[in-house]
């Protein structure tokens, strides 16, 4: 990918210089891991002369206006507005939805705090996908999927009841096989029929509960032939589709899809449209060396308008990613040479980043960059009036706001495309009014 030359986490706003950071070298998208640490507690904020400055009040309760008739939907917002806020969601329109476009939404159990979130919203998705499952093969012909114990079937009922169309479509992940295991599935076709059947005989051991699946496997596959890739997951669909509902509503096979051309592209897409149900692409993830925006927009644009030339006519569903997570740059202390990386870089959730606000919230910068149509968080190890004019910034945080996440659902909107976000636990309460 070409695009984005030169990228920008301008702090032009504050330097009146650009940065010249370009995407590095592309590696699929990588959400943050089931284990993130938490941030440190929080505590009063104080500044270089050491005087205590006291936290803003909580957030206020949900309430019964959403935040576009509150008005919180700005690019010049700081950490006072966030803080008072992030709680307060419209209460009762919980079930009215502002987007129509087809919705999903991922919940893993290491982010529990979204199995109470997406109850709370049910009505605004159409999908939801519990992370729960893994596929392995454990022996010639046996496939075996791992998982079962996180399943939580009142969760599901309560789901069903709220929103009686919604569909549960777990993600099946096939990460972690051996390369012995992957060559047996590619050489046989009989690898690859047993392959489909136990996971067409899982959704009918629990046809209550689930509506097909989402799929994760490009990335693991992406060696081998996509000939052969594309003709597992025709083969899946086939034998998914297969499955007797007893209603109009066929079971489901929905692709994950990496914004990566040696992964997928459009003749992919051309191939598998007719076959699958729907197609999830990643645009998250702009992988930098240095810090950088997680989801330029015009990136985003460019990725989707590859599918889009070849979906005239096709049913599938196409799905525009959404993170809800974010990244934390922190600089190097002694810097080291300019040739070298200047900041480490961790994941960011919900949680992290209002404890970083009240910790930093009298010494952080929110700005709004235009061109990704992100706000970033900035701290500088010195106060403004002492700040050297070139000073880099100690702490960079890009993290998704109100503004960032409208839109991008503005640009789905007019792409005639849904949305999926990853995932439900990552975020702040009030970013459901959005939906």
């Amino acid at each position: 990918m070409d695009y984005y030359p030169l990228l920008f986490v301008s702090l032009c706003f504050l330097n009146c210089t650009e940065s010249t950071i370009g995407p590095g070298n592309r590696k699929p998208p990588s959400r943050p891991p089931e284990n993130v640490n938490p941030s440190s507690s929080v505590s009063n904020d104080l500044d270089l002369s050491g005087k205590v400055h006291s936290l803003p009040q909580e957030s206020l309760p949900p309430s019964d206006t959403d935040v576009l008739e509150r008005n919180l939907l700005q690019e010049d917002i700081d950490p006072k507005s966030v803080l008072e806020n992030y709680q307060s969601y419209c209460h009762s329109c919980s079930g009215t939805r502002q987007f129509t476009n087809p919705t999903l939404i991922y919940i893993t159990p290491w982010n529990n705090r979204g199995y109470d979130l997406v109850k709370n919203f049910t009505q605004k998705f159409d999908y939801v996908s519990p992370v729960w499952f893994r596929i392995k093969r454990i022996d010639i012909k046996k496939y075996y999927i791992e998982g079962t114990h996180d399943i939580d079937s009142q969760w599901i009922q309560t789901l069903k009841e709220k929103h009686p169309d919604v569909r549960i479509v777990p993600r099946v992940s096939f990460e972690k096989w051996s390369t012995d295991d992957i060559h047996a599935l590619f050489q046989s076709e009989s690898e690859k029929q047993q392959l489909s059947l136990a996971l067409k005989n899982f959704l009918i051991e629990y046809m209550d509960l689930f509506d097909g699946y989402v799929l994760e496997l490009l990335a693991h596959f992406s060696g081998p032939s996509k000939a052969v890739v594309n003709h597992i997951l025709s083969d899946i669909a086939e034998h998914i589709h297969q499955i007797d509902t007893n209603s109009t509503k066929k079971k489901e096979v929905i692709l994950s899809v990496p914004p990566l051309r040696e992964y997928f592209d459009k003749y992919d897409f051309q191939t598998l449209s007719e076959r699958l149900d729907g197609f999830i692409i990643m645009t998250y993830d702009f992988t930098m060396k240095e810090p950088g925006p997680v989801s330029p927009i015009e990136w985003m644009k460019e990725i989707m308008n590859e599918f889009l030339a070849s979906h005239t006519g096709r049913s599938a569903k196409i799905f525009l990613s959404l993170n809800f997570y974010g990244y934390r740059y922190d600089q190097i202390i002694p810097p080291p040479p300019k040739d070298q990386k200047q900041y480490t870089l961790k994941h960011i959730l919900g949680h992290d980043y209002i404890d970083f606000l009240r910790k930093h919230y009298k010494t952080a910068i929110i700005s709004f960059d235009q061109r990704a149509h992100e706000h970033i968080t900035i701290v500088y190890s010195r106060t403004m009036s002492n700040r050297q004019e070139n000073s880099s910034p100690q702490i960079l945080i890009f993290y998704p706001s109100l503004k960032s996440i409208y839109d991008r659902l503005e640009l789905a909107t007019k792409l005639h495309v849904g949305a999926a976000v990853w995932d439900g636990g990552q975020g702040l309460d009030y970013f459901f009014d959005l939906f």
